[in-house]
């Protein structure tokens, strides 16, 4: 009975501490979000960023984390660090529509640039005939 107890006192230990992580997370991303959202971030409020993001990417399978740390990247002007991310969300998830339009922002000008409008249109042709497609 004592050990059904110390194994049960430790799942509840193990969820509570799961929920902080992901609470932490989540508050995390929310603020990143503002930064890179905003219409002028600081040099200051973009490293800001990039370690909430570094922070919330711990044990996080949502690749939204990623998405923002190549925007956050794209705003600092390291495009080439913005590609490798956005390029792996996009390998890894063929599917994801922000994904794809954020590697289109990053190779503008590319021929992965091309690769990305068609993918965009693959996945959404009615948003991409609004927008001129």
């Amino acid at each position: 009975m004592r050990a059904l107890r110390s194994v049960l006192l430790l799942v509840a230990v193990v969820a509570c501490a799961w929920f902080v992580l992901g609470a932490r997370q989540a508050h995390e991303v929310d603020q990143a979000t503002n930064v890179v959202t905003a219409s002028s971030p600081t040099a200051a409020q973009l490293r800001a960023a990039a370690g909430q993001l570094h922070s919330a990417a711990f044990l996080n399978p949502d690749r939204t984390v990623d998405i923002l740390q190549a925007r956050v990247a794209i705003l600092q002007h390291r495009l080439p660090q913005a590609r490798r991310i956005l390029t792996a969300v996009t390998r890894d998830e063929p599917q994801n529509l922000e994904g794809w339009i954020w590697y289109t922002g990053a190779n503008l000008g590319r021929p992965a640039g091309r690769l990305g409008r068609a993918r965009i249109t693959a996945l959404d042709p009615m948003d991409a005939r609004a927008v001129g497609g």
